[in-house]
């Protein structure tokens, strides 16, 4: 058995696979650096996106609150109408009335 005899086996890396591990280190410490920031410019921008959403989100309301106060005055301007409508529509029928009772007598 040659070779194995010994037991004390010393293995020397050739130095070029220690330049590419060394290399590959570098690369994915480049990688991950910029990924990182990446991810803190995305995170940063979904706040600012959460942000504008609130706010819109309160406008929206604001928006429907005003809504809602100006459908129900129109509302109750409308009812005045008819009643205005309605009072003029009774008077026009008694002076009506009135026109004709004259007319007979």
């Amino acid at each position: 058995m040659m070779g194995l005899g010994n037991g004390r086996r010393t293995m020397k890396s050739p130095p070029f696979v220690l330049a590419a591990l060394v290399a590959c280190i570098i690369v994915l410490g480049f990688n991950y650096w910029m990924a990182s920031s990446r991810s803190v410019d995305l995170q940063t921008r979904i706040l600012e996106l959460e942000g504008r959403v609130r706010r819109a989100a309160a406008e929206r309301g604001a928006v429907e609150l005003k809504k809602n106060e100006f459908q129900g005055e129109l509302e109750k301007q409308r009812e005045q109408l008819d009643q205005i409508q309605s009072s003029h529509n009774l008077q026009m029928e008694s002076v009506n009335r009135l026109h004709q009772d004259e007319k007979t007598s």
